[in-house]
């Protein structure tokens, strides 16, 4: 990952990187590893706070200046977020974000000509699923070095600022801040910031502001101080873009823990509130939601403004579940538009019903689990011989037996009682149940436990009654082992799975929850976003951008890498779509 491009007058180099599938969320293997990284970066996060650590580090007083673009009569700047995952999602993204110009045209019919960002804003986690540096090689540098590979330095190439998520946390922050707080570049991008937070002077009395929330902590005291020196040399009535990791404003409207936002209220009051000087941050953007939403304030006429534009590549988030209105301390908040549209959103939670088809790994771990059930059964001796027998002479109609002879053996066998109440509290705590009023998703959670013991039984009694009964194979063979552990694998593959599925299709439609679980699970890689904004004197206007579907037909470029041509183009004749997601909107 040692991409320093110091001299003008060669493309940036890049080793060779492996273009990336997006990332399998319900792989067994996946799942252990982050959620280990999760819990030792969480822990030795209270212990060692990187932040302060780098602050401690930087004691000149060049690193309490902002970075000053002020004196320029106009401004383009990007914003992108959630974006290092696999390569057609994230390439479809960084493809146009490369380009010198897009054109767009609005619901008019006026057609906008954009330029690209002399600032490109990487709004967290850069990398999915954690950060390590292959992982930034092959899912972030890989695709934006290959759409701008180079940029003069005599051209003014655009600076890049990036604050953490908290995937860029899940190492303690040690690959994000090599990667983008030593002056690097990515490409024809070139990173200037020396902490995991930043500041810059815009033109006309504006300021880009980005902070690090680091997995929802307190505030550190060095970047308090920063943004506190920060605003002594800005002026009253100075105008704030704030980039934070979180859309805390939406997530307080369900969640119970609403500390991240009382945090990022603590930070904004301490600037808006000051007598000596006031700033009004009238922008607040943000990720961690792979998707677009825009809320406006109803209450102020210019209204402020929070948006969430997290599709710079991972999964696709739904957006139905995000409240209409959102009633706040700062006022009262109304949704503008949001990316895909709810029906839309809705249709892609149907995505689950695949879900045995699309999540393999996980169905072989399921199919473990009842292959290692059914073996339990046959050889704990006498009492699960008789069961054995009994269900294979059990037809499909005679389910009363069934029940009788299970609750007979669970009585006498406390190992498999003990398995299916572990399989029973796994399946239960798997419920999202962070939420307001958690009743229902613990009803939905309980009843998601029982069909899974209760299909896991039925797979054996199937398993015995089919290979053994039907098929007239012995138990004890060579052949009725491998028939039934085989039936066994495939039963649990399909019967957990479309239970799975069923259940995260259920619970995100009806009850509103799950809709990272629910839309990881199909890894969908369109409905894709990014923000591109300009800044005059007459004012701030956004642009939302959207790619409703990832492009996925990339061939090898002819064109000369010096001059910033894309290292992978569409294929002959191909475009890749692109437009508004809503109206342009002007904040004065």
């Amino acid at each position: 990952m040692d991409n320093k491009n110091t001299e003008s007058g060669s493309p940036n180099s890049l080793d060779s990187f492996e273009r990336m599938d997006m990332v399998d969320w319900y792989s067994p293997a996946q799942l252990a590893s982050t959620g280990m990284r999760a819990v030792v970066s969480a822990v030795f996060g209270d212990y060692a706070d990187k932040r302060e650590i780098q602050a401690a580090l930087e004691r000149n007083q060049k690193a309490m200046k902002p970075f000053d673009f002020s004196e320029r009569s106009e401004l383009w700047m990007d914003y992108v977020s959630d974006l290092g995952s696999g390569w057609d999602s994230t390439y479809s993204v960084a493809y146009l974000l490369g380009r010198e110009s897009l054109s767009a045209a609005d619901r008019q019919g006026n057609k906008h000509h954009l330029k690209r960002g002399n600032i490109l804003v990487m709004g967290g986690d850069e990398v999915y699923p954690t950060a390590t540096p292959l992982e930034y090689k092959n899912r972030l540098v890989g695709p934006y070095t290959s759409s701008l590979s180079y940029v003069d330095k005599t051209d003014d190439p655009p600076t890049l600022f990036a604050i953490p998520g908290n995937h860029d946390w899940y190492d303690g922050l040690s690959s994000f801040l090599k990667l983008f707080c030593q002056q690097r570049w990515i490409g024809g991008w070139q990173t200037r910031q020396t902490r995991s937070y930043f500041a810059a002077k815009l033109p006309h009395n504006w300021w880009l502001w980005g902070i690090d929330i680091q997995l929802s902590a307190d505030i550190d005291k060095p970047q308090i101080d920063y943004f506190d020196e920060m605003h002594k040399q800005a002026s009253t009535g100075d105008r704030i873009i704030l980039c934070t990791s979180e859309p805390v404003w939406v997530y307080q409207e369900y969640q119970p823990d609403d500390k991240p936002y009382r945090n990022l209220r603590f930070f904004t009051s301490r600037y808006t509130k000051k007598k000596e000087k006031k700033l009004n941050f009238r922008l607040m953007l943000t990720g961690d939601m792979h998707h677009y939403t825009s809320f406006k304030n109803t209450e102020k006429d210019p209204p402020d403004w929070k948006i969430t534009a997290g599709g710079g590549g991972a999964f696709a988030h739904p957006t139905h579940q995000v409240p209409d209105q959102l009633n706040l301390e700062e006022g009262t908040y109304e949704k503008s538009a949001a990316f895909p549209d709810e029906s839309e959103s809705r249709r892609m939670a149907l995505n689950n019903l695949k879900f045995p088809f699309i999540n393999l790994r996980f169905g072989a771990l399921f199919g473990f689990v009842y292959m290692l059930f059914g073996w339990i059964i046959g050889t704990s001796g006498t009492g699960s011989a008789s069961v054995m027998h009994t269900w294979a002479a059990t037809g499909l109609a005679e389910w009363a037996r069934v029940c009788s002879s299970t609750a007979t053996l669970l009585a006498g066998s406390p190992g498999l009682s003990l398995l299916l109440l572990l399989l029973f509290s796994g399946i239960l705590a798997f419920a999202d149940t962070k939420r307001k009023k958690p009743a229902a998703s613990w009803i939905a959670g309980l009843m998601h436990g029982a069909l899974q013991v209760v299909l896991l039984i039925s797979a054996v009694w199937l398993t015995y009654y089919l290979v053994f009964g039907v098929g007239g194979f012995l138990p004890d063979t060579v052949s009725g082992i491998g028939l039934s552990a085989l039936a066994l694998l495939v039963f649990g593959w399909l019967f957990s799975g479309f239970a799975m599925g069923f259940y995260l299709m259920s619970t995100t439609l009806l009850l509103k929850t799950h809709e990272t679980e629910a839309f990881s699970s199909f890894r969908g890689e369109n409905h894709k976003n990014f923000v591109r904004l300009h800044l005059s004197d007459e004012g701030l206007t956004l642009y939302p951008i959207k790619i409703p579907r990832a492009y996925k037909h990339w061939v090898k470029a002819e064109g000369d890498l010096r001059k910033g041509a894309p290292r992978y183009v569409p294929r002959a004749g191909d475009h890749l779509e692109y437009g508004l997601i809503e109206d342009p909107i002007v904040i004065k």
